[in-house]
């Protein structure tokens, strides 16, 4: 499988267009479309992690129970689409992956705080 094939494949499985980058406020979507949303962000995530070969640490199987790492990926993921949109600029996928060393950080520090494992989920507290 090429390249463009990966691509391709990735840009399919969003649901999205190349020319449409979907962005998602989850604050304002009701129950069936934050269910939605989350079945269309499971396989871009999936793609995502096997990819970048990415751990638990950095994104736990739970994800889609800890809303900021959720929202976190999802700001990933409508950045990347938006890197292979027609008029994108040849530099936009750098910007991608310069950035995505900030929120591959920020993703290890929530799941380290929220210590989920591999077979573990371990829900936040209702106070956060």
């Amino acid at each position: 499988m090429t390249s463009q094939d990966d691509l391709i494949r990735a840009l399919s499985m969003s649901g999205a267009a190349i020319d449409d980058p979907f962005v998602v406020c989850w604050r304002d979507l009701d129950d069936v479309t934050v269910t939605e949303e989350l079945d269309r962000l499971m396989d871009w995530v999936q793609w995502f992690i096997t990819r970048y070969r990415l751990d638990h640490k950095v994104v736990p199987p739970c994800w889609h129970q800890h809303g900021a790492i959720t929202e976190e990926l999802s700001a990933l993921r409508t950045f990347w689409e938006s890197c292979y949109l027609e008029d994108a600029a040849p530099s936009d996928p750098l910007a991608f992956h310069r950035d995505l060393e900030h929120a591959l950080r920020r993703l290890r520090e929530w799941s380290s705080h929220l210590g989920c494992s591999r077979t573990t989920h371990r829900p936040e507290p209702d106070d956060l």
